[in-house]
């Protein structure tokens, strides 16, 4: 039998932060995720996984359900986040359109973070928390011999309309007992990512969970755990098999101390490895050397959450450094020749007027990063800030949990932080962000200067149009952040 993973349609999702019009055309990623699900079955049993992702192009619903039609729909896995519970609601109505009796999981962020909500939503047949290589590979198991799916740990499931919880599933801590991705059963060479170089690129993790607590965040804090060195470049040396030049890390945190930065950095010139790659990080810990063994061993460039340029706002942020660092790190890239990115957060709470968020845009742009991801501050559900948003009224304490039940009640949910900023204000400060950071002659005379190939030409030229689509949203455009 086969089994289908869907990574659902991004056309309803709760786009906050970064507006989706802004966004697309941008990038593109790889549904890791459901990759990693398919090597756990594939690799280690007779079972075929296949993954649908409309996304790669965009499809709207109706040539969604057209593309379904062409798989497998008895047993369906989709990968869930609480922002696109939307697109899951009506992936899981589209399904079942086409097969009443398919038989529906969700796994994922939601299902690990609000659990007793992802099992109640309409069609869901189970859910899985925690990692779910050994947990789906089981449900597949038992689903083909007719088998119900009582015992199984980490997995939800409904029967007779009852929930039945199975045991917590205890974390892997061995990460090398899962196999990484086959990308050549993805269409691996149609994913990209804005300032790559090379025409073939892709995304990896080498850890997961998140050591840290930052109040703003939503990421599913579970054990933090890294995979051994010479696992991630086992699987470095399947995507060069395959062409791709390029990997961007994605782990919530790719460094947990700079001497793992160091040791990485001597394994790959130890093989041999010759390829561009990328990873995200915090100024905190990171040391000049690490940067510059990281430029010897083909890191290109170093994402930097900063989330603010001023000294309350890394405070408010739990960033455990000061302005001074933040320079400081900045200018080693400059220096080591590694290509810097700043991501940086508008419009939070420590942020009282227009003219004291419009100083932290441009404290940011004093960093001189290479590029700079300007987000609006969202009070994300479950997290410390959206608690506080609501103590202040700011909303309603249960909106969220009222999309959660119903993802497509339309409950309008907080995506900015409307305390001291109008809706109108925060997108025109987020337009103002883009404008004097991309519109300097400097950033655009160092882009046009250090151009690598045409692929990375192209990409940037993307940018360049998703800048003008920003300028044309309003704020009460559906596509709009606020």
């Amino acid at each position: 039998m086969s089994a289908t993973l869907i990574q659902p349609p991004e056309k309803l999702r709760v786009w906050a932060g970064i507006p989706k019009a802004h966004a697309h055309g941008v990038y593109i990623f790889p549904p890791l995720g459901l990759m990693h699900l398919q090597a756990a079955v594939e690799k280690r049993s007779p079972y075929r996984v296949e993954i649908c992702d409309p996304v790669v192009d965009d499809l709207d619903y109706p040539d969604f359900e057209q593309l379904l039609k062409g798989y497998d729909l008895d047993l369906v896995g989709i990968t869930t986040f609480t922002h696109s519970l939307p697109d899951v609601q009506m992936t899981i109505n589209t399904v079942k359109k086409l097969n009443p009796n398919a038989r529906i999981v969700l796994g994922g962020p939601h299902p690990n973070m609000f659990p007793e909500y992802a099992i109640q939503l309409k069609g869901v047949d189970a859910i899985v928390t925690g990692d779910g290589e050994d947990a789906w590979l089981d449900m597949i198991k038992r689903f083909d011999k007719g088998k119900d799916w009582s015992g199984i740990p980490g997995v939800w499931w409904k029967s007779d309309g009852q929930v039945i919880k199975n045991p917590e599933r205890a974390s892997q801590r061995d990460l090398t007992a899962y196999p990484w991705p086959d990308r050549s059963r993805v269409r691996y060479k149609d994913y990209y990512l804005p300032g790559t170089q090379e025409p073939i690129m892709t995304t990896a993790i080498t850890s997961r969970g998140c050591p840290h607590s930052c109040p703003f965040c939503l990421t599913y804090k579970k054990q933090y755990r890294i995979r051994d060195i010479d696992d991630i470049l086992d699987e470095v040396e399947h995507c060069l098999s395959l062409g791709i030049g390029e990997i961007m890390y994605i782990d919530d945190l790719f460094t947990p101390n700079s001497q793992w930065v160091l040791k990485f950095c001597d394994a790959i010139e130890r093989r041999g490895l010759k390829f561009k790659w990328s990873y995200k990080t915090t100024i905190a810990g990171t040391t000049r050397e690490q940067i510059r063994r990281s430029r010897e061993a083909g890191c290109t460039k170093i994402h930097f959450g900063v989330e603010s340029a001023n000294n309350e706002g890394l405070d408010v942020w739990g960033k455990h450094c000061d302005t001074d660092d933040v320079h400081r790190v900045f200018k080693w890239c400059r220096e080591e020749g590694v290509k810097s990115v700043a991501y940086i957060m508008l419009a939070g709470p420590h942020e009282r007027s227009f003219e004291e968020a419009l100083r932290n845009v441009d404290e940011a742009i004093k960093l001189d990063a290479d590029y700079a991801v300007f987000a609006v501050f969202s009070p994300y559900p479950g997290t410390d800030s959206f608690l506080e948003g609501a103590k202040k009224g700011l909303y309603e304490a249960d909106v969220w949990d009222r999309l959660m039940k119903d993802p497509l009640c339309g409950v309008d949910v907080p995506v900015a932080w409307e305390e001291h900023l109008t809706r109108e204000q925060i997108l025109e400060l987020l337009k103002i962000a883009h404008r004097r950071f991309y519109g300097r002659p400097r950033f655009l005379a160092r882009q046009l200067l250090s151009l690598h190939s045409t692929a990375e030409f192209k990409r940037l030229a993307a940018g360049a149009l998703s800048l003008v689509k920003l300028e044309l949203l309003n704020a009460r455009s559906r596509t709009a952040p606020v």
